[in-house]
């Protein structure tokens, strides 16, 4: 067996029994990028090991989804029947199934394809899969990401390297995220490091504070309001009063977040890493917020996908903010991947669009309506953008209390 096969194979056991957390005699739903076959299939085996009843496999690929977008009359686009409406919602939300998702695909994917189409498509899905969504962020299920690299993506990480080295370094950087390195047990790792995670969390909770200040040399100035009875959530997620069996959602995760007030942010932020969404990239970016709600903005690249994403209901205002320190694996390693789920990890970061109920009390056992009443912001996308700096600043307030550091030069000193 070559490294790689047994890096894999380790991979894979990850991603089954942190991430999904199989449970015996559960269905899994896979939706993988048609690239990583060698993975899904030894995701599927190992769901097998621990006792899945089924596994669906749900298969895609990047450039038949752009020759979709780019052909298809937008009617066509937004004609979704509910036999795929169903294929995706029924064995989640009525049969108890967990999500993996295998993403990889390149993050300039739909570029060139027509903005309007991307997001008139974007609130149609929001619209069909609303169930499957709020299941999800509500917790109500297992579901995990995990990236495997595509050859687009790995040439556009690392341009200047040969088609097969751009894969091989990619290949290699994934792995040191995930904390697979062929020798030791990944789950032992990740039950350490979930364990450091929760402990973060435990202590922002304790405090309780009532808002945030960042602030940093490149700009961001800015005041976040908490909604009252919050939660910071950490690696190892589990939803209030929930069955469900603790899962880790993100492959690789560093960070500890919490649910903003959706009125309650103040002042300018610059993002300090390109944002991919939607098959195109947004980069060198800035928002002015007043009362929650983006009032400003401006990017050097893709402001006309910011255009689109403003005119979503909810999306000009935030549904989380994370803390992630410079110290973070991904960050120290500095690499620009061009991809959210690492990206976010190597920076603080604020989502724009929904909150998760699982960062408010007792918020997964709400309705829409409900949440909306707690200033949740409810809206059909969660878009992270990271702002994190390594002379990041950031103090924590409470009423009646003197203000707490709790991030020093880019540093959880709490």
């Amino acid at each position: 067996m070559s490294i790689l096969e047994k890096k894999l194979q380790d991979y894979a056991k990850l991603i089954v029994r942190i991430g999904v957390n199989v449970q015996k005699n559960q269905v899994v739903v896979i939706n993988s990028i048609i690239e990583a076959y060698p993975l899904t299939r030894l995701v599927v085996e190992q769901s097998y090991k621990v006792g899945a009843k089924k596994v669906i496999i749900n298969w895609n690929d990047g450039q038949i989804t752009k020759a979709n977008y780019s052909y298809q009359s937008l009617e066509t686009l937004l004609d979704i029947p509910q036999y795929e409406i169903d294929h995706m919602n029924i064995p989640v939300v009525q049969d108890g199934a967990c999500r993996i998702n295998i993403g990889g695909n390149s993050p300039e994917m739909l570029k060139g394809v027509d903005s309007l189409k991307i997001s008139e498509i974007t609130k149609k899905n929001g619209i069909v899969f609303k169930s499957l969504r709020d299941w999800t962020m509500a917790s109500k299920c297992q579901w995990t990401i995990a990236y495997y690299p595509s050859v687009e993506w790995a040439k556009i990480v690392f341009p200047k390297l040969p088609q097969e080295k751009a894969v091989t370094k990619l290949f290699d950087a994934i792995f040191k995220t995930v904390r697979v390195d062929g020798k030791n047990d990944p789950v032992l790792l990740w039950k350490k490091h979930n364990a450091e995670t929760t402990k973060w969390a435990a202590t922002l909770n304790k405090f309780n504070f009532d808002h945030l200040h960042f602030k940093n040399k490149l700009g961001t100035d800015v005041k976040i309001k908490l909604v009252k009875n919050h939660i910071w959530g950490s690696g190892e997620h589990k939803g209030d009063n929930n069955p469900v069996p603790n899962f880790t959602a993100n492959l690789p995760t560093e960070e500890v977040w919490c649910m903003p007030d959706m009125f309650g942010l103040n002042g300018h932020v610059v993002a300090t890493k390109p944002l991919s969404y939607s098959g195109n990239l947004i980069d060198k970016f800035w928002f002015d917020f007043k009362n929650g709600e983006v009032v400003k903005y401006d990017a050097k690249i893709g402001k006309k996908v910011l255009d689109e994403i403003f005119k979503i209901e909810g999306a000009k205002r935030t549904g989380e903010i994370a803390l992630v320190p410079k110290t973070s694996p991904i960050n120290l390693s500095k690499i620009l991947f061009y991809a959210t789920l690492f990206d976010e990890n190597a920076a603080c970061h604020i989502a724009l669009g929904a909150s998760y109920p699982s960062n408010l009390k007792d918020g997964t056992n709400m309705t829409s309506e409900e949440l909306l009443k707690h200033n949740s912001n409810q809206s059909i996308v969660h878009i992270d953008f990271m702002f994190g700096s390594d002379d990041m600043n950031v103090f924590g307030f409470k009423e009646g209390k003197k203000p707490v550091q709790v991030m020093k030069n880019g540093l959880l000193v709490i």
